[in-house]
């Protein structure tokens, strides 16, 4: 079997030209005859030491060690191709590229500028043809067989648009060596520009324009300032040059600014001039009246309207005329079809990824990372991507949203400073990218002008909602929307039409969720600005205030859905809004007088942070909201907060934080005189308390709350102080009464629709009924404790079941099973990093104590073993029936 090669590679490209036409003509021929194709250049390769890496339908990407070795494979394939017998299909006749360069091996496949050069070289062939380029003909020039010879043909423009390459035809007596023109920028007319930099990734979008350019005479290209429309336009003309062949004209309008130049600008670019007594417009429609031609209109948001006007003309007029236009929105004329240009691809997990294994090489199979590296190694050439450089490059690119000019931009600064200073200085990036090409228009040199070129074209009231949408942290509904940033210059009715235009400008997205709706993006850099926009204005306070106000109304209506039979449903919907949430958190703590209802919010977020585990920053913010001068006052909203706040260090095991809540919260309903209030607070301490072995004081505290509690008639209030007691009947042995309380408990549950108490009660009766003996009874609580908690989204608390599976197990003697699901239990543990200690439970202690012989070698080894499970893993063997 051949290795891939490494290093410095001379790939060979081929494919059969005209193979479309021929599968349409004869289809059951063409599959013959390709099966003969793939194997009778399969084993050339094979005998040459080509590495053959990819094939996509008819053609093969091969890699091989040497020059010689593609240049003696590409010349046995081609005289096995003209031996054989193609009649059939009319003939077969293959192109093949070679060219030599340096590459990365990743995954079975190659990645690197060597390979999209190879297919630029092999786009201009003619089927027979083998061209060469000038590194591979160099390494060949002492070393070409007898009676072979390579053919210069001069120095050709390829369809990458970047430099020019000298390439070579190869040439043997038995083969034809006669072509037509090579099929190069040379071979159509255009006025396509020299880039002077690579083109990096973008094959899903370069399909998936060309595929709607053949669909529509009219595609324009949208997209934010700097996101690449302008390089992409230009690259798919370069690459459908064969199918207009009166030439790719472009049009560029970035240096204008009056509609009236529209005209005259695009006459220009085809070398047209006015004619006296005749209108342009009557010469330039003429002149493209039976032209079979693609004009690429660059640049148009600042004359959108001009040329909107001239296009539908010239389509009208000229029916063999394609039009691909880019803009920051759509011309909105009719047969326009409208296509936004994505951020490059980068990774949204990009902390995850840096510490996984393989983190390099699945870093640099982004475009952004592979952009960023690429630009960084033009202003200094010894940069390259490595374990220590991908993570920070990752962070760059995803912090710049993937947006290419601005990536360009930052590397640029990799001349003068490192990869940590670059990220470092990301919070204040319109004073770090500032150094784009001084060749540039004005715009396109610093981040701050590109975005300012797009601020400066809308209205006033579109500028209002622009900066106010900056309140907001990542994604907006339009019900928000409407709510907060309406007033003062905006009419709540006009929201939905300004927020349309920044849609059509490029400057909002829309991402829609089938459950949830629409909701409305802007990238990082976009909300930078537009935040400073809302400070210039003076609009900050009063806006972050009406977002805290709306959010904190949002999460007090969502607490009891969130505890209902919508809980699911609601627990996503609160997700959607984690971010706004945290935003109005701090503005809550900043903005002065806001205090009261941060403690609000975080009160009312409670079990959405329960579910989810989000427990060190809301810690830390009930830290702070608590401690904060404003919150000292010993009313209701500092006691509901010290309430929720002692919920979560309690469950987080954090239990000098959770103590000294719940006394203070105690204290205080105990001056407020709220029954309700009071029992709850009585039996959250006294359950603490139990825990702290404390258990006279926690008993009498629990009791207290059971008197205080039987008369109110609160079902959920009563359940959860059975609970506790539960626990203490378990303490003392009676695992039936214990068992009976939490049935009653769980059933309660049920019926109210709370499917996250529900699993808790679901595992203390499975505990207690492993203590009992009823073993399956026992594994049905605790296969839906543990299934149900991770379809709601908890991954942390998975530990808990996992535990009592594994007392379940010890109890029925099944030491093998227990031991590794104990192993799998504290593996999850350590992978949430936030339980820091075996679930406990009177019942499974009670169990484990009897089991004397859960030791020894066997037992270690298993548990050894289920360590290495993934959660998924483990939750099915313990679900299963498995020993």
């Amino acid at each position: 079997m051949t290795v891939a090669p490494t290093g410095t590679i001379t790939f060979l490209f081929s494919d059969i030209e005209g193979s479309t036409k021929k599968w349409d003509q004869h289809p059951d021929a063409m599959q013959a005859a390709l099966a003969k194709h793939d194997r009778m250049l399969r084993e050339i390769f094979a005998a040459c030491s080509g590495y053959v890496f990819k094939t996509i339908g008819d053609a093969f990407c091969v890699a091989f060690d040497t020059a010689q070795w593609a240049l003696a494979a590409a010349l046995e394939c081609q005289r096995a191709l003209r031996d054989a017998d193609w009649r059939e299909v009319g003939g077969l006749r293959v192109r093949m590229a070679l060219h030599t360069g340096a590459a990365e091996h990743r995954d079975g496949d190659y990645f690197g500028q060597a390979l999209n050069r190879t297919a630029r070289i092999l786009s201009a062939a003619h089927g027979g043809q083998v061209l060469v380029s000038l590194p591979t003909e160099e390494l060949l020039r002492d070393h070409i067989p007898q009676g072979v010879s390579l053919r210069h043909l001069g120095e050709h423009r390829l369809r990458d648009l970047a430099r020019p390459e000298q390439l070579y035809q190869l040439v043997a007596a038995d083969l034809p060596s006669e072509f037509g023109g090579l099929r190069s920028l040379e071979s159509v007319a255009n006025n396509l520009p020299i880039q002077l930099s690579t083109f990096i990734g973008r094959e899903r979008e370069m399909a998936e324009v060309k595929r709607v350019l053949g669909t529509t005479r009219l595609l324009t290209l949208t997209g934010m300032g700097g996101t690449g429309k302008t390089r992409l336009s230009l690259q798919v003309a370069a690459d459908v040059l064969d199918h207009y062949p009166d030439g790719v004209w472009l049009v560029e309008f970035a240096t204008i600014d009056d509609d009236s130049l529209v005209l005259e600008t695009v006459a220009a670019a085809l070398n047209l001039r006015q004619e006296a007594e005749r209108p342009l417009t009557s010469t330039l429609t003429q002149f493209l009246r039976d032209r079979h031609l693609l004009l690429i209109l660059d640049n148009c948001e600042h004359v959108v309207a001009a040329c909107a006007r001239l296009s539908e003309v010239l389509l009208r007029a000229c029916p063999r005329l394609s039009i691909l236009a880019s803009s920051r929105e759509a011309m909105s004329i009719a047969g326009e079809t409208a296509w936004p240009v994505p951020p490059m691809s980068l990774p949204d997990d990009w902390r995850e990824i840096s510490t996984a294994p393989g983190a390099l090489e699945r870093l640099g199979g982004y475009e952004a990372v592979r952009l960023f590296a690429e630009r960084a190694r033009m202003v200094r050439p010894a940069f390259h991507l490595n374990a220590e450089t991908a993570p920070l490059v990752a962070q760059i690119c995803w912090r710049l949203d993937g947006i290419p000019l601005a990536i360009e931009l930052a590397a640029s600064r990799i001349r003068v400073l490192t990869l940590q200073q670059i990220v470092d200085r990301l919070d204040d990036r319109f004073h770090l990218l500032t150094t784009g090409s001084r060749n540039a228009v004005p715009r396109q040199q610093t981040l701050r002008l590109l975005i300012d070129w797009s601020h400066d074209l809308l209205s006033d009231p579109e500028r209002r909602l622009f900066r106010r949408l900056s309140v907001f942290a990542r994604g907006r509904t339009l019900e928000a929307i409407e709510a907060i940033c309406s007033g003062e210059g905006v009419e709540e009715f006009e929201v939905i039409d300004l927020l349309t235009q920044l849609v059509d400008k490029s400057l909002v997205y829309v991402e829609k969720h089938p459950r949830h709706g629409a909701r409305y993006f802007i990238l990082e850099s976009i909300w930078d600005y537009a935040n400073e926009k809302l400070a210039d204005a003076g609009e900050v306070e009063t806006f972050r205030i009406r977002h805290l106000d709306y959010f904190l109304n949002f999460a007090v209506n969502s607490a009891p859905k969130i505890r209902g039979h919508s809980q699911r449903e609601w627990l996503e919907t609160v997700e959607q809004e984690e971010f706004n949430i945290r935003f109005a958190l701090e503005a809550a703590l900043e903005l002065p007088g806001q205090v009261s209802k941060g403690l609000k919010l975080l009160a009312a977020t409670q079990r959405y942070v329960e579910v989810r585990g989000l427990f060190k920053e809301t810690g830390e913010a009930f830290l702070r909201l608590l401690s904060h001068a404003d919150a000292a006052p010993r009313d209701e909203v500092r006691a509901g907060a010290l309430a929720a706040a002692g919920r979560l260090a309690w469950v987080a095991d954090d239990l000098p934080a959770c103590r000294r809540y719940q006394e203070e919260a105690l204290s205080i309903c105990r001056e407020l005189d709220q029954p309700a209030g009071l029992a709850r607070a009585l039996t959250d301490l006294g359950f603490l308390l139990f825990d702290l072995g404390e258990s006279p004081r926690a008993r009498a505290l629990v009791e207290e709350a059971a008197t205080m509690a039987a008369p109110l008639g609160d079902r959920r209030l009563t359940a959860h102080v059975q609970h506790v007691q539960a626990v203490f009947a378990a303490a003392d042995g009676d695992f039936r009464r214990a068992y009976d309380l939490d049935a009653q408990n769980l059933a309660m549950y049920r019926e109210e629709g709370d499917t996250w108490q529900a699993i808790i009660m679901a595992w203390a009766v499975g505990a207690n009924a492993a203590a009992l003996g009823q073993f399956k009874v026992a594994h049905e609580h605790l296969r839906e404790c543990l299934q149900v908690g991770i379809e709601l989204g908890n991954r942390w608390g998975a530990s808990y079941p996992l535990d009592a599976f594994a007392v379940l197990a010890v109890a029925e003697r099944k030491y093998t099973r227990a031991a590794r699901l104990m192993g799998a239990a504290e593996a999850q543990r350590l992978r949430s990093g936030l339980v820091p200690q075996a679930a406990d439970h009177p019942a499974l202690r009670a169990v484990l104590t009897a089991a004397l012989d859960f030791h020894g070698p066997v037992v270690d080894a298993a548990r050894q073993e289920g360590s290495s499970l993934s959660l998924e893993a483990a939750t099915a063997y313990a679900v299963s029936e498995e020993e």
